[in-house]
């Protein structure tokens, strides 16, 4: 996705619709996490339902006004926040044990219509998400996102397989006659330190010793 400068009004927040409250279904349920982050907080209520499942929430929106809202939604809840970024960009490396979003996902350009579109094939922005998810998250982190099926969810679901880990279709919900909602849940599968490497052996102009060769019939 081309990098822009998303252009969302003062005016623009988006507002609790049924996607947001077949999330927060979704989230009320969520096992208890220390650190959980709402990417695209909107009017708060994810986040506040966040807060309400971990010992420290942070609710993220790129929107200045979305922030205003959201913060005067949680209140002078003791372990909540909400911060103005782009995605995961405020966040540390290993901070988060849960990221959650309801993205920008239909197939259309996220720069002129960012409160839906979530760029050409609908999984653009998502993908980027899960590329800072990857490094935002701590080992065996999750990542929950909503997705649609007038996107392109099954590339969707590789790319995240690739970059996280495997990925499920927690639930689906139906809207109208043209739509699915996916809760898609990717865990951050951790580095095994003992894994084998992809290369072993040196290769040539890598100090290979003469003579080193397969073995084979002589």
């Amino acid at each position: 996705m081309a990098e822009c400068t998303p252009a969302i009004t003062d005016a623009e927040i988006y507002q609790v619709s049924e996607d947001t409250l077949f999330l927060a279904h979704f989230v009320r349920r969520t096992a208890p996490v220390r650190v959980a982050v709402e990417v695209g907080c909107g009017s708060g209520l994810i986040t506040l339902e966040l807060a309400s499942r971990s010992e420290y929430t942070i609710g993220l929106d790129v929107s200045e006004q979305a922030a205003l809202a959201a913060k005067s939604r949680i209140g002078r809840l003791p372990n909540a926040d909400v911060v103005i970024s782009d995605m995961l960009s405020a966040l540390r490396e290993r901070s988060a044990d849960l990221v959650v979003s309801n993205p920008p996902y239909l197939p259309c350009d996220y720069c002129s219509e960012p409160l839906w579109c979530g760029g050409s094939s609908g999984v653009e922005f998502s993908a980027r998400l899960a590329l800072q998810a990857a490094a935002a998250l701590k080992d065996n982190g999750s990542l929950v996102l909503l997705a649609s099926s007038l996107a392109d969810v099954e590339n969707l679901v590789k790319f995240v397989n690739e970059v996280l880990g495997e990925v499920t279709v927690e639930e689906k919900f139906r809207v109208g006659l043209f739509e699915t909602l996916y809760i898609l849940h990717a865990r951050k599968t951790p580095v095994r330190s003992d894994a084998v490497p992809e290369k072993v052996l040196r290769g040539e102009g890598e100090g290979v010793e003469q003579g080193v060769r397969s073995p084979g019939l002589q």
